[in-house]
């Protein structure tokens, strides 16, 4: 294997390209404790689950949009009918009840990730975990990347942004560039904040809130091996004078032989976020009802202060091999690549920038993308067409009824801080202040 490059241009040697490769593995070994975790979630165990509760259920059956969009539009509208039936089903069977509100909107730093004999901290990787009272984006990208390497790839293509034109990068990246960069992280979809209705005398985390994340789009997902327990945590919020949460730990929902939580993980604000409680906007990907199971055409944009994240999903072309042993995408890229299958080797756009750069994307998990406008990425917005990358068509006061257009694509508003759409338009183009509105 050559030498690389990481994200601050100096040569990598054999070992520190060794111990990036198996950044995804450790990851995966402190969040599972080695593998163990399945076997803590169980009604032996105290910590039984529904099947709604998984990661990928509504992702796997093509219904997160009507799904999600009920969830938020309970949260807003305060509309019962708008919640499928099965929510009070799954409320009743995991004995907890729905809580509205939510401690952790904001834009989040991971200083530590711990479980066992293992850790990783934010000298390992960048995290970027923004939260709305909805929808989420968690990036997660080690530092060990060679991403000085990669970040010039794109400019012999004129500044074009569609997705044949990235595919065309990854392609020309050889075999071993292709496993580093498959060593990331990201993830989005619609996090449920609970709190147990009935005690577990023999879990000391009995009265904290309960956060299960549902996923839509994952860069560790591959079809129909979906993950086999729920991304359910406790969430305990470290005391602050002012009254606002700066600083939280996640603690495993399960724990171990010696009933002690397997992981946990420490979050602080980022600086900029106006403390979860300013600007706040969540927008989703339309798409057409026919297409309601074709996860390809998903995306999704989150904001909160001046922090933005986005992702699309995965584009394939239909001659992708499968590969059945496979657990996340990582093994099934070395397993295409040890088998010189290049194309299944395919990759998920996604990223984080702020408002008051311009909307430029900061730190993205295609390099390329560096100092690009968001919407340029996610719509391939024409700037030459009318000077307008984003337009907002308000049907009614409420912003459920508002339509986003980005480039030709149309978004729908899960969650918005802004009254006006003028106004939220206006923010968009980069007309506007990400200011408290």
């Amino acid at each position: 294997m050559p030498t690389h490059q990481n994200d601050k241009g100096h040569e990598q040697p054999q070992h520190q390209l060794k111990r990036h490769l198996d950044w995804t593995a450790k990851q995966g070994r402190i969040l599972t404790d080695n593998g163990n975790a399945l076997s803590y979630y169980s009604e032996e165990n105290g910590f039984a689950f529904a099947e709604e509760e998984l990661p990928h259920y509504h992702l796997e059956r093509g219904n997160s949009h009507t799904v999600f969009r009920g969830w938020a539009r309970e949260k807003f509208d305060e509309v019962d009918t708008f919640i499928p039936a099965s929510i009070n089903h799954l409320m009743e069977y995991v004995k907890v009840k729905r809580l509205h509100g939510s401690p952790i909107v904001g834009a989040w730093n991971r200083p530590l990730f711990t479980g066992k004999w293992e850790h990783s901290t934010d000298s390992d990787e960048v995290v970027y975990n923004i939260q709305t009272g909805t929808l989420f984006v968690d990036l997660r990208i080690p530092r060990s990347k060679p991403i000085v390497l990669w970040e010039n790839l794109g400019k012999g293509l004129g500044g074009s942004t569609n997705w044949q034109d990235s595919r065309q990068i990854l392609e020309s990246m050889t075999d071993e560039d292709l496993r580093l960069y498959s060593r990331q992280h990201v993830f989005w979809g619609f996090s449920v904040l609970t709190k147990e209705s009935s005690t577990n005398e023999s879990h000391l985390m009995k009265k904290l809130p309960i956060c299960t994340r549902h996923h839509c789009i994952d860069w560790n997902y591959v079809p129909n091996r979906p993950r086999p327990r729920p991304n359910k945590w406790y969430i305990e919020e470290k005391p602050e004078e002012e009254g606002h949460c700066n600083e939280w730990k996640e603690w495993s929902y399960s724990c171990d032989e010696n009933g002690q939580c397997y992981y946990w993980e420490n979050w602080d604000r980022v600086e900029g976020d106006e403390k979860g409680e300013g600007l706040r906007l969540a927008l989703r990907k339309r798409v057409p009802e026919k297409e309601a199971t074709n996860n390809s055409l998903d995306g999704i944009l989150v904001v909160v202060g001046d922090h933005f994240n986005y992702i699309l999903s995965r584009q394939l072309t239909g001659r992708e091999t499968s590969y059945p042993q496979v657990n996340n995408l990582v093994e099934m890229v070395d397993n295409a690549i040890e088998n010189g299958d290049r194309h299944t080797a395919v990759s998920y756009l996604g990223g984080h920038g702020t408002i008051s750069s311009g909307w430029k994307i900061d730190t993205a998990l295609q390099p390329w993308r560096h100092n690009m406008n968001v919407f340029d990425c996610v719509g391939s917005v024409d700037s030459k067409s009318n000077g307008l990358k984003v337009k907002i068509a308000a049907d009614g006061p409420s912003f459920f009824e508002w339509e986003v257009l980005i480039g030709q694509t149309v978004w729908d508003i899960y969650e918005s801080s802004f009254k006006d759409a003028n106004v939220l338009e206006a923010l968009m183009n980069g007309n506007g202040s990400p200011s408290r509105l």
